[in-house]
């Protein structure tokens, strides 16, 4: 080393080598001082507890990181500027129900007769738009196998929805103008989550179905239940007290033209009475005025719903209870004629139903279910005297993604001698045979 350094030319090379790197870390200092501009960072250099190069590290992330912030707000804003202005604020959603059936149907006289088949229970495809912050409107085409095989295409919803805002107990209001829910069905089926398996017990009775033209309000009974979902897995009808639904319709229902001028009206009151102690229980109330979508010779038939409704949800059960009675029904069908055709009578009706599901611990996508409805056709017993039904149904669903589910159910009818048909008129001596089906259901929903 000694003659390395005696040497001039290498100890030149050395101290000019030296000197060079001291001026380029010199420099490189200097650089990042003069970049930390930042007067947080810069204390923390002088307390030591950052050297010149970690804070110019840290700076340097930060403006990454901020660079990345902005090119993702400017992207949104870019994807928004090119939505086309028809596209935004709008929703589109289906529901499936797909079945294969297998059993036997009754028919008078202790006979049956069997069926296998797949088929489509029903086919839903809506449409929604938020045009304002209080306009909207929803189209709903409902399709359907009529009689003689043929798919049909109906119209099931298509209303303004309006948004005025709270009044005071009364939140979250909306109203319906057009062809819009009836006070009862939609709720209910929120609760009892099998529709795709069949009606409820007072739309498979006849009573009436689940949409109508007119106008309706509905909403919540002070503000919302906070974490619904979570405390009764339910976030439909989330109201703290409970929620309401009135209104005024045709009454004949969504595929019946109007026979005569009267309007009926219809309303439901749900509370949620101990929203804090247990969040899943509600107590509700259905009455429905007016007359039936039917004219006898001039006359015209009463029309009368009362309906109790008791429900308790949780997320890992379900329990409900129900009663009501009716004078005739929605369609005015439901009568007792003179010889000339004239109005003699309306039929009164009496039915209950009782639904339970569980979901199962070992596997909670998995639930067992079962339902057990009772309807007297002729409470009076003005046609006949043995003219109720009893339904039982037992089934198991398994929770596929976000509402699409398949299920397996077991389904029986058990006819008194003069009860009819399900919608029909009792008939004395009627005498239908057996009812049992075995269901294998997919419910798509997108």
């Amino acid at each position: 080393m000694e003659n390395w350094l005696r040497c001039p030319m290498f100890f030149s090379a050395f101290v000019a080598a030296a000197l060079f790197l001291s001026c380029l870390i010199g420099s490189g200092h200097r650089a990042v001082a003069a970049t930390v501009q930042d007067p947080l960072l810069q204390v923390l250099i002088r307390k030591g507890i950052l050297t010149e190069e970690e804070a110019a590290q840290i700076k340097a992330e930060a403006e990454k990181l901020a660079k990345e912030q902005k090119e993702e707000v400017l992207e949104g804003a870019i994807q928004r500027e090119e939505m086309p202005k028809a596209l935004q604020g709008l929703e589109v959603s289906g529901l499936a129900y797909i079945h294969y059936d297998a059993g036997v149907e009754p028919e008078p006289g202790g006979r049956e007769v069997s069926f296998n088949r797949f088929t489509l229970g029903r086919g839903y495809l809506t449409v929604k738009k938020r045009i304002n912050d209080w306009l909207g409107a929803r189209v709903t085409s409902d399709i359907t196998r009529k009689d003689d095989g043929d798919w049909e295409y109906r119209l099931k919803y298509l209303y303004a929805e309006v948004r005025p805002g709270d009044i005071g107990l009364l939140t979250d209001i909306k109203m319906e103008i057009g062809q819009g829910h009836n006070p009862w069905l939609d709720f209910q089926e929120h609760v009892n989550p099998y529709r795709a398996q069949g009606t409820m017990a007072i739309e498979r009775a006849g009573v009436f179905n689940s949409a109508d033209l007119g106008v309706s309000m509905r909403g919540n009974l002070g503000g919302r239940l906070q974490d619904a979902k979570e405390k009764t897995g339910n976030h439909h009808y989330d109201g703290l007290y409970g929620s309401w639904h009135i209104g005024l319709y045709n009454g004949g229902g969504y595929h019946a033209d109007e026979v005569n001028g009267n309007k009926a009206i219809e309303g439901r009151l749900t509370f949620r009475p101990l929203p804090s102690l247990v969040p899943g229980l509600q107590i509700s109330y259905l009455g429905m005025y007016g007359e039936g979508n039917k004219d006898y010779n001039g006359e015209n038939p009463d029309y009368a719903v009362n309906l109790g409704y008791i429900s308790l949800e949780n997320p890992n059960y379900i329990l409900t209870a129900q009663y009501f009675r009716t004078t005739g029904n929605a369609a005015g069908s439901w009568v007792v004629l003179d010889r000339d055709g004239s109005l003699a009578d309306e039929l009164e009706t009496e039915g209950y139903s009782f639904f339970g599901r569980v979901r199962m611990w070992f596997h909670p996508r998995l639930s067992l279910f079962a339902r057990y409805d009772h309807f007297d056709q002729d409470k009076d017993d003005d046609i006949a005297d043995e003219t109720s039904y009893e339904l039982f149904m037992s089934g198991l669903s398994y929770d596929v993604y976000k509402g699409n589910m398949l299920m397996a159910v077991f389904q029986t009818i058990d006819y008194d001698d003069d009860a009819g048909k399900l919608h029909d008129l009792p008939s004395r001596g009627y005498r239908l045979g057996d009812d049992q089906q075995l269901q294998l259901i997919y419910q798509l929903r997108f």
